[in-house]
């Protein structure tokens, strides 16, 4: 269907495009191979323009897929801050996926209530596992905050920072996602504990590699180097903090033993 002023902004028509808003100026109906083919295959896996382009961008070369973003070349990449809600969203499901899995291999589950050793640890607990979200979403004002301050020479602000750690973070959330999946397998089960050292020793060279992808070319090998050992020493730091500004406030700044246990 073809008219002669967009359907969804009003602005007169004179190309295939609306100059207005950039809808397409051919509005098909909306029938069943329609909305497979078109709106849901092509809208979400497009090679120049979605989830698996962007995802894939994320793992292999995160940080000049960032700089490309964030110099103009934005059409071919779907939006990282949705990609990492819908990442977030997959990554928990594979983790319960994969602990009704381990509990269907015991071959007595006993199911009791989760004990903790003072009120503190069980508020601290329940806000983390209703605010996971907004927890892993930290790394990106964490992040860049930290390339802001140690990386100068790209003359970034910064919003364009966070852009480079959005994109960090999506691929840290992939491979977390990936390690989720592996443990469905019986055979890694039974390796459990050297694949989860595997896995995190691997996003953190990823995170590494993301900012080394960003910024290299601007220092010396060197100079890189003691840089990113800079930023993971600033995100230790920050995390400490955040905790112990969190634990302060549950204990009414009394301290003492506590327990925390993230995410389940």
């Amino acid at each position: 269907m073809i008219t002669k002023e967009c359907l969804n902004c009003g602005t007169k028509l004179t190309d295939k495009y609306c100059s207005g808003c950039g809808q397409l100026a051919d509005i098909h109906r909306i029938t069943f191979k329609n909305f497979i083919f078109n709106d849901v295959l092509h809208g979400t896996f497009h090679i120049e323009r979605g989830i698996l382009f962007t995802a894939k961008e994320s793992l292999t070369r995160p940080g000049k897929a960032a700089l490309d973003y964030i110099s103009g070349k934005r059409k071919r990449y779907y939006n990282v801050f949705y990609l990492i809600l819908i990442t977030i969203a997959l990554m928990l499901f594979t983790r319960h996926v994969t602990d009704w899995f381990a509990s269907k291999d015991q071959v007595e589950e006993v199911i009791q209530a989760k004990t903790y050793i003072n009120e503190a640890s069980q508020k601290i607990d329940e806000l983390l596992k209703q605010k996971n979200k907004i927890i892993i979403f930290l790394f990106v004002p964490f992040g860049a905050v930290n390339s802001f301050i140690l990386f100068r020479r790209k003359k970034l602000n910064l919003s364009e920072h966070s852009i480079i750690a959005g994109m960090i973070l999506l691929g840290v959330l992939l491979l977390s996602t990936f390690s989720n999946i592996l443990f469905w397998f019986k055979l890694v089960h039974q390796i459990g504990m050297v694949i989860s050292i595997l896995i995190t020793a691997l996003i953190i060279i990823y995170i590494g590699f993301g900012y080394c992808n960003a910024f290299g070319s601007e220092y010396t090998k060197l100079g890189i180097a003691y840089r990113i050992l800079l930023f993971y020493a600033l995100l230790c730091l920050e995390i400490l903090l955040l905790t112990f500004i969190l634990v302060g406030i549950f204990t009414h700044w009394e301290f003492g033993e506590f327990q925390i246990t993230p995410f389940g």
